[in-house]
């Protein structure tokens, strides 16, 4: 993304996250599976997707009006194996972010989209870096710390 991408994106966010409050972050879904057991010591690749998503929802007094940001993590962990890519383990998951608006402003869908971008993402991004870290440990795999979120 270019650097006026993210200036644009700060921008069209700017308006949403100078009215709402960070209320809660909860896990909302989680998949884990292992298909395979690397050899100790086996360099591993790491895939990462991350896909936000905002809405609005009514809500009852005292909070009538939440932005609730959902963010969905794929992680995929390979070896390489001679030539292939063998699969070792995937783990989905996604959070939820609730944000209380200062007012009930009718924010625009691109406003919207670009708050759980920006704003969103970095609010859920370190509970699902801690998320990841346990589930590889759990599965018996080298504990991943995935990298500091870049847009």
């Amino acid at each position: 993304m270019a650097a006026e991408n993210h200036e644009e994106l700060r921008v069209l966010a700017g308006r949403v996250a100078g009215q709402s409050n960070l209320r809660d972050i909860r896990l909302t879904s989680s998949q884990l599976e292992l298909m395979s057991v690397p050899e100790p010591g086996a360099p591993l690749e790491v895939a990462l997707d991350v896909s936000p998503e905002a809405q609005i929802s009514s809500g009852t007094a005292p909070d009538p009006h939440l932005i609730l940001v959902n963010c969905s993590f794929d992680v995929s962990i390979s070896r390489e194996d001679s030539s292939d890519s063998v699969q070792v383990a995937n783990i989905r998951s996604s959070f939820t972010a609730a944000f209380t608006a200062d007012s009930d402003n009718d924010f625009s869908d691109e406003e919207l989209q670009a708050f759980a971008n920006s704003t969103g993402v970095f609010a859920i991004y370190p509970y699902a870096r801690e998320y990841v870290s346990d589930c590889t440990r759990r599965l018996g795999l080298p504990t991943l710390v995935l990298d500091l979120f870049k847009q």
